[in-house]
């Protein structure tokens, strides 16, 4: 809505001074800003706009000077190959740098298409637009400075609902058809892929809401209880993925037991709630929505009348039971404290989670030469990638020029749009646009048929902007549909009475020509292929399993305890970890010429790691909510093999000499199952799937693809 308003002023004022030229040419500028534009501090956005104006100003002034109707056709395919090489390789500096250098590179295209030749008068009248966009995007900061943050929270209690979802599903088709594999394995990398988002999320509430608590001079009532909110739904999130929904042995005794309906049950109900809280948010509504704890109450009567053997269940595991229990305990904990933050009756919210280190939490940007330097080598995959995106520049342009094809601005703006450092990535990317410029095309063209009324079509061009920038973070092809259509209806608005079906033909055209380069460029030179870091992946994740463990465990065994700031940053290293491994193995799945035997062992030894960070996080869960925590010898011996396990995995993965392997003698571990506590249960579960783990890593060594990896590879 900023951005469709920050675009149509300037219009609507050129059309009142009958100067529509000009106003398109700063609503262009006001598009460039907007999509360099990133949430953050006031300090942060007037910084990064700052920048980004200069660069914006660089590009448009030297792109003019530069242009092929000046004579300079060799030194404009220079000067476009240059640009492109030069900000793709900015993209180390992290997702600020990435909007910046997409909007700078943007300013090539749109100086490829000035109507006028006046450099002077386009570099004005676009900066204007630039200038536009930052006082309203800082001024509405100024007015409602939590207003984003409150978006963030609510699109991630949003997307916890819908992984609950996602496990409502999964639970049902393997409990009643689990020959359904394929259908399993897909909800499967649909959870994959919601952690990842989930993760995203979890990362840009942080940079927000934590680097402005930490900059403020005094941190309001309203900042203090969304940073409640943000904890306790990381919390929260931590019990969902301690669900194991995968554990064949949780799914049997909820069936054997009866509880089946009443888990099912549960499951609803937190998305229910979760949908409730999530409407409180966005409306700024106390929550009104009941959280019942009967569900409780039957599984403890349950449970109670299995282990006295008043109900006869042949096999059930009790401690699964327990555990789904204790989840929903804590779910249910965890949603009525943010009830009662949003509704304003939380007491403790002075006190609560005042001891973390905010500014631990936030990523440190190094925007100096040094680390620009560091990646001026092969080894860097972003230094590839921008000599990729640089060389796709040059052969698309010479091309255009060889042909004398006339939309090389078209050609140019798909290949900088689409060219990602990785192949998986390029080519979901490509055939998306594809797909969604060719319906933008058609439903174009139409739309000039039926009108050509400069009023109708403004009011057009910014339902399709806000549709854009609405869908693209959601659904690229249809965003890339509603671009499609604004991108021609501006040009139709600035070269009115120009031949409308050239200008579909050109963006078609445009396309095609750059995803048949993009392509071929992706896949010959200098390609980076996914799975030649997948050790290095791994590694870093088992690694902070690990660590996480260490942190858990030395609570449970000592009574001066870590800090809370400790845990949490342990914690916060393995969701980052699962969400890089997860967004990984859906770009390798993609990629030609692996084995299939390859790619099915991947999918496994990544549900097995998931698996193992989630009885991690369970573990945490019981050390946290339980005020009373006995560990026995059995649990000592426990936790020594699930290091030496995990370690040995490390360095297996590593290539370097794993230690001796840890092995589990059954009469080290006689007693009755019923009769060992949760946290006994919880790191038998995580050993064997330590084990488990190892035996995949000794196996996937094997294999070519795992042996041709790069481990020094630069991530």
């Amino acid at each position: 809505m900023r951005i469709a308003f920050v675009m149509l002023m300037p219009m609507i004022i050129g059309i009142l001074f009958n100067r529509l030229d000009i106003g398109v040419l700063a609503s262009s500028g006001a598009l460039v800003a907007g999509i360099g534009d990133n949430p953050g501090t006031i300090k942060i956005k007037l910084y990064t706009q700052s920048i980004g104006a200069v660069f914006y100003f660089l590009v448009v002034l030297i792109s003019q000077l530069l242009l092929p109707y000046t004579s300079h056709v060799v030194s404009f395919g220079l000067w476009v190959t240059f640009s492109g090489f030069f900000f793709s390789l900015l993209f180390i500096y992290g997702s600020r740098a990435v909007s910046i250098s997409t909007s700078a590179l943007l300013c090539i295209v749109y100086a490829c298409s000035f109507q006028s030749h006046d450099i002077f008068t386009n570099t004005l009248a676009m900066m204007s637009g630039v200038v536009f966009y930052g006082i309203v995007s800082l001024g509405l900061w100024r007015i409602q400075p939590y207003r984003v943050i409150e978006q963030k929270l609510s699109e991630n209690i949003k997307q916890l609902g819908e992984y609950t979802d996602l496990l409502y599903h999964y639970f049902l088709i393997k409990s009643n058809s689990p020959e359904k594999k394929q259908k399993l394995n897909d909800i499967l990398i649909k959870i994959f892929e919601k952690q990842e988002k989930i993760h995203a999320t979890h990362e840009d509430i942080r940079e927000n809401l934590f680097r402005l608590r930490i900059n403020a001079k005094s941190f309001s009532a309203k900042g203090r209880r969304m940073t409640l909110i943000f904890s306790a739904l990381i919390d929260l999130y931590e019990q969902l993925i301690s669900l194991n929904i995968q554990d064949d042995k949780l799914i049997y005794s909820l069936e054997k037991s009866g509880l089946k309906q009443d888990f099912t049950t549960g499951l609803l109900n937190m998305r229910l709630i979760l949908d409730g809280i999530n409407w409180s948010i966005n409306l700024h509504k106390k929550v009104t929505i009941t959280i019942d704890t009967s569900l409780l109450t039957k599984f403890k009567e349950h449970i109670l009348n299995i282990e006295n053997g008043s109900v006869a269940c042949r096999d059930v595991n009790v401690h699964a039971l327990k555990h789904v229990r204790f989840i929903f305990r804590s779910f249910y904990k965890q949603t009525q404290i943010i009830k009662s933050i949003i509704n304003g009756n939380f007491s403790n919210e002075k006190t609560t989670y005042e001891d973390l280190q905010l500014e631990k939490f936030t990523q440190e940007y190094n925007y100096n030469f040094t680390t620009l330097k560091a990646n001026l080598n092969l080894r860097s995959n972003i230094f590839r990638h921008a000599l990729r995106v640089s060389m796709a520049i040059l052969l698309s342009y010479f091309i255009c020029i060889a042909l004398e094809i006339k939309y090389f601005s078209w050609v140019y703006l798909t290949i900088i749009l689409i060219l990602k450092p990785v192949y998986g990535n390029t080519k979901n990317y490509a055939i998306q646009r594809l797909q969604g410029t060719a319906a933008g095309a058609v439903i174009t063209l139409l739309l000039l048929l039926l009108t050509q009324n400069v009023y109708v079509i403004t009011f057009l061009t910014v339902i399709c902007i806000v549709g854009a920038y609405s869908f693209i973070p959601i659904n690229y092809k249809v965003g890339v549909a509603f671009v499609t259509i604004f991108v021609i209806l501006l040009i139709f608005l600035e070269h009115q009475g120009s031949d409308n079906w050239i200008n579909i033909y050109h963006r078609l055209g445009g396309t095609a020509i750059a995803v048949i380069i993009a392509f071929i460029l992706s896949f010959l030179f200098l390609p980076t292929w996914e799975y030649k870091i997948l050790p290095t992946l791994i590694s870093k994740l088992l690694n902070y399993n690990l660590n996480y463990f260490k942190k858990l465990t030395f609570n449970l065994q000592h009574e001066d305890k870590l800090s809370d700031t400790e845990v949490k940053l342990a914690r916060k290293d393995v969701l980052l970890g699962t969400s890089n491994l997860s967004s990984s193995f859906q770009r390798i799945i993609s990629e030609p010429s692996l084995s299939k035997d390859y790619k099915s062992d991947i999918y496994n030894i990544q549900t097995l790691i998931n698996l193992l960070s989630t009885r991690i996080s369970a573990l945490r869960t019981y050390t946290f909510t339980s005020q009373k925590n006995t560990i026995t010898e059995t649990d000592n011996r426990l936790i020594q093999l699930i290091e030496q396990t995990l370690t040995n995995c490390i360095s297996l993965i590593q290539n370097r000499n794993p230690g001796e392997e840890s092995n589990w003698l059954e009469e080290e571990f006689n007693l009755n199952l019923n009769n060992q506590s949760l946290n006994t249960y919880q790191l038998k579960e995580i050993y064997i799937l330590s084990q488990q783990i190892y035996n995949y890593v000794k196996k996937l060594k094997e294999f070519h693809e795992w042996k041709n990896s790069q481990f020094e590879f630069s991530l």
